[in-house]
């Protein structure tokens, strides 16, 4: 689920996916400026210092079209927020939010709804004010009246259907009615009862979907209606639990097309042939943004086709991973946001490169998961907010990875973020794993590279940024480094670092030389960019496991690095760190040599390095 931790695979998940034990120690391939790289591994015992210097002229800013200031902004009309209490039944639930978005979809930012302290916490954070408040089913029954047709269902006996059922409702423009729903209806548009009689499995039900509804929907969403998430057998999981809601809204706003097939991306299954045929149909662009999540097949503690890369055999789908709330309403009240200049990131630090420092870049991981940026992460922040007033020293340099998607999705949220970073005047972002989707990019087909990379300088330039956080899996860094990472380094690009991430997180990505940090990729035309290697802080608990010292042990370790060292750290919240237990105690126990800085700052302090 989307706010479910993303953990570790073993090399086991390598084998499942017809990988081999030998991708786990691949060796290291020689990247572009094949020069600078053999001075450093001559060096491989010394510090960055040692390497050779090459002399170039600096590299020009990124070329990014500036944001057209003419659009349109906020949508003021009035606001309905809809009060949803807990012990509502699953039926309703769905009920209230298919018709926030359908309200959403006619009048833009009309509806919110409050069911938790997270969604109530940005009525305040954003200063919404509400002209009127209503319970959860005056809400609905409203909302029958509005819209008078209706899709028609039962719950009890389709549960592992309701992908297919909420996809017809939005379709159809129709409210989903439940039998045990005492709602009116005036016109039954879609009687999934009958409808679905003979096709009563997930992959009849969503062939038939398709075929009937398929040319009315704008995208692809995966929500799961209840499946066990830890199944002992996860190709043929139980239903255990209600379909949750998040996203719900944003479905029927956008007419998505929801599907959740279990078997979708094995191997030799017919229901995988069925999602190739659906994907590759040519509705909608690829690589696939699949909003939602597919929290299928937990396999050694992770989900196995999370990222939507190794999928299907086309290799062109990646996630925005996206299972919250109230996204149809964010996504409509505001303009989305592109282009430079649309929203200010703080000036970045004007340090120059000094071979006797070393150079941190600490960053707040899976800001590519919107419900963590929705709920969690706006926690950290005010605690970076409330450390931040005890003056400089409590308020050292961070960055934040942040969905690029915000951009249209919550363009409020993303503004909101960027106003406490300058209130701080220390906080700084970067593209999140790995840039414009949640995927393994350098696995991608061939001609959705391109795309995917053209995406990400435009998110880039659009959020103020020059560093994208990168994951691949074990055994593929070498094309990474060799072919699709070098498509960044160009003249005017909008990458300048590349923060590298391991999948597994426990296996090496690159057999560099324990002294090297980062390499240096050169482009046909003479642009760079600065590959880092990966360094994970997971869980602060256990001193013998790298992946999860203490505060101390990590200051020690960094402390030691070689002087002239620039380096990072990506810290995720899947083994029990928190902002306040790891960073915020960490950065007062540094030596004064050690500079935290972001890692725009990284990344061209690395290039400096270089030069």
């Amino acid at each position: 689920m989307a706010n479910a931790p993303r953990r570790a695979f073993d090399c086991i998940v390598l084998i499942a996916i017809g990988s081999t034990w030998g991708a786990c120690t691949s060796g290291r391939p020689a990247p572009e400026d094949a020069a600078a790289d053999h001075a450093v591994d001559a060096a491989a015992d010394g510090s960055l210092m040692d390497a050779a210097i090459v002399e170039r002229p600096p590299l020009p800013p990124p070329m990014c079209a500036p944001h057209d200031a003419g659009q349109p902004d906020v949508v003021t009309g009035p606001l309905t927020v809809v009060r949803v209490p807990d012990a509502l039944s699953a039926p309703m639930k769905l009920a209230v939010h298919a018709c926030a978005g359908l309200r959403n979809r006619s009048a833009g930012g009309s509806v919110y709804v409050q069911s938790n302290a997270s969604e109530a916490a940005w009525i305040s954070e954003l200063s919404l004010s509400a002209a009127t408040t209503v319970d959860a089913e005056d809400f609905v029954r409203s909302c029958a009246a509005e819209f008078t047709s209706c899709v028609r269902y039962d719950y009890a006996s389709q549960r592992p259907l309701m992908p297919n059922i909420l996809t017809a409702a939005a379709a159809l423009g129709a409210m989903p009615v439940d039998r045990s729903m005492t709602v009116p209806c005036a016109t039954t548009a879609f009687d999934a009862v009958e409808e679905l009689r003979e096709r009563s499995t997930p992959e009849l039900a969503t062939r038939y979907v398709f075929e009937r509804f398929g040319a009315q929907t704008t995208g692809l969403a995966m929500l799961n209606p209840g499946y066990e998430l830890q199944s002992m057998t996860p190709a043929t999981p139980r239903i255990t639990r209600d379909m949750q809601p998040a996203l719900v809204d944003f479905v029927f706003s956008r007419r998505l097309f929801v599907v959740f097939l279990v078997n979708g991306c094995s191997a030799s299954s017919t229901e995988r042939t069925l999602l190739s045929e659906i994907v590759n149909a040519g509705r909608w662009p690829t690589p696939l943004a699949v909003y939602g999540y597919n929290n299928s097949w937990l396999t050694a503690g992770g989900y196995l086709h999370e990222a939507q890369t190794f999928c299907l055999p086309s290799r062109n789908m990646g996630a925005i991973a996206s299972e919250t709330t109230n996204l149809s309403f964010f996504s409509t009240r505001a303009a989305p946001i592109a282009g430079a200049g649309a929203v200010r990131p703080n000036v970045a630090e004007t340090e120059a490169y000094d071979a006797s420092k070393t150079y941190v870049a600490f960053v707040v991981g899976d800001g590519d998961n919107i419900d963590y940026v929705m709920s969690t992460r706006r926690e950290w922040f005010r605690q970076r907010l409330a450390a931040c007033s005890a003056g400089a020293d409590a308020c050292p340099t961070l960055t934040w990875s942040i969905s690029p998607h915000l951009l249209q999705l919550a363009p409020d949220v993303l503004r909101w973020y960027y106003a406490q970073s300058r209130a701080t005047g220390r906080d700084y972002f970067v593209l999140p794993p790995s840039g414009h989707l949640y995927a393994y990019p350098s696995s991608l087909a061939a001609d959705a590279q391109d795309r995917f990379v053209t995406a990400t300088e435009q998110d880039a330039c659009s959020l103020g940024v020059t560093g994208v956080v990168h994951w691949d899996w074990a055994g593929t860094w070498e094309d990474a480094e060799r072919r699709f990472l070098p498509k960044y380094a160009r003249l005017g690009g909008a990458i300048r670092g590349v923060f590298a991430m391991n999948v597994p997180y426990v296996l090496p990505a690159f057999t560099w030389p324990a002294s090297r940090f980062f390499t240096v990729l050169t482009g046909p035309d003479g642009g760079q960019v600065a590959l880092f290697k990966p360094r994970s802080w997971r869980g602060v608990d256990n001193d013998s496991n790298a992946f999860f010292y203490g505060p101390r042990r990590m200051a020690e370790e960094i402390a030691a690095y070689p002087r002239g060292t620039v380096t990072w750290i990506y810290m995720t919240s899947d083994g029990g760190l928190t902002l306040q237990n790891s960073f915020l105690s960490l950065a007062t126990m540094l030596p004064p040599h050690v500079r935290l800085v972001s890692t725009d700052t990284a990344a061209r302090l690395a290039i400096e390095s270089r030069r």
